[in-house]
This record gives C-alpha cells, structure tokens and sequence, in this order.
C-alpha cells in the first residue's frame, strides 16, 4: 500500500498510474512462468487496482484452486513434478 499525504500534485492518480504498470509487469512475468497444457492458468492470470481512504492498491491475481500448488510446488504434484517451468526471472 502506498501512503502519499502531503506531496501534493494529483499524487493519488500517479501513484495508482505507477502500480497498475508494476503489476502489469508481474502479471506478464507470471504468465510466462505459467506451465502451459492448455492454457486455462495464464488466461486467468488478472490484474486489478483501486483507490482506498488510505492510499492506491494493486493485486495480481488468479481465482484457480490449483494455481498456488503450481506456484509453490505443493500438493498434488509436488516439488518432484516433472513439468518443465523456464527458469525464473526476478524482475
């Protein structure tokens, strides 16, 4: 969350400009990452964004159950799964 009193300026507006690009970023890195068989968990891969009392938020985001076990390797599969994942980029 990004606090922004007294910078004046529209700060609120920039600041909200700034995390929609971040998170634009990240989602693109996480659809690369992404296993693709058919396609079902980089199509649901969403951004969104919002203005609150307290400053700007941004969330990438996915509304499949399975999508954390394929990001952290637990569950079904597992860390010995054999799907082949290209190497991560930090960004």
């Amino acid at each position: 969350m990004l606090h922004y009193h007294g910078l004046g300026g529209d700060v609120k507006q920039s600041a909200k400009k700034g995390l929609e690009r971040g998170a634009k970023k990240i989602q693109k890195n996480a659809k690369y990452l992404a296993p693709v068989k058919e396609g079902h968990l980089r199509n649901s891969i969403k951004t969104k964004s919002q203005t609150t009392q307290e400053g700007v938020e941004a969330q990438v985001y996915t509304n499949l159950e399975y999508a954390p076990y394929v990001e952290f390797g637990t569950g079904q599969r597992g860390k010995e799964s054999n799907i082949d994942r290209p190497e991560r980029c930090i960004l």
